[in-house]
């Protein structure tokens, strides 16, 4: 899980680093079109992941996290041909919804999965690999930018979607953490909206409001001094 993870946030990382390049520099956009891109994203995310619980324990998990791989797949595959700004726009927009499931799905088999002696642990390994992928993912697009340009980055991208959908499909996993333990018929507002959780989610969103504003301009900032 810890592997799959990786790719799903350096794809995101990646990106935040090389897209806003790529806009300027390629598709001739300007600052707004690369802080669009990055919007989009992050769109597709918040509008998915409210219903990402739901769909989890309603459906065989290592299956959906099969159908996300290939989904990934895709829409890197896509990122390569398609280059145009609506096109890339489109793109974020699924690639955060995806993103939004599979991230998600990912964190709760690992849960299911660790453990119980050792569950603290093994969750502080997994969250070891967003953090890599933080660190990687800037460093690894902005040096494939550089020296070889767009389509190393989408290539990149499209061998580590298909490795991961290749492990993901590998990993046997019990029957007890991936099938279903909930149903669509039920459904409330609980469903979407934990109350206890709605401050600390707060503070989490002020805490990220600026972050995101930041990754997508460094770049850009750090071009116009070269």
């Amino acid at each position: 899980m810890g592997g799959g993870n990786f790719f799903y946030f350096l794809s995101q990382y990646l990106l935040v680093a090389a897209m806003p390049l790529y806009i300027l520099e390629e598709l001739h956009g300007n600052e707004r079109d690369a802080g669009l891109a990055m919007t989009y994203f992050q769109l597709g995310t918040v509008l998915c992941r409210p219903f990402a619980g739901k769909i989890i324990d309603s459906l065989n998990k290592h299956r959906l996290l099969v159908a996300g791989s290939c989904a990934f797949l895709l829409i890197m595959t896509a990122f390569f041909f398609l280059r145009t700004l609506p096109a890339v726009f489109g793109l974020r927009f699924l690639h955060g919804a995806i993103f939004g499931v599979t991230s998600t799905a990912a964190a709760a088999v690992a849960a299911l999965v660790l453990p119980l002696s050792r569950k603290g642990e093994g969750i502080g390994y997994f969250a070891l690999s967003t953090n890599l992928a933080m660190v990687v993912g800037p460093l690894v697009g902005l040096l494939l930018m550089q020296y070889w340009g767009p389509s190393a980055v989408f290539f990149f991208l499209i061998l580590g979607a298909l490795f991961t959908l290749i492990a993901m499909i590998c990993n046997a996993l019990p029957s007890s953490v991936t099938r279903p333990s909930a149903s669509f018929r039920s459904f409330s507002v609980t469903d979407l909206i934990e109350p206890r959780s709605v401050i600390p989610s707060l503070f989490g969103g002020l805490v990220f409001f600026s972050y995101g504003g930041m990754l997508t301009f460094i770049p850009l900032y750090a071009r116009s001094l070269c």
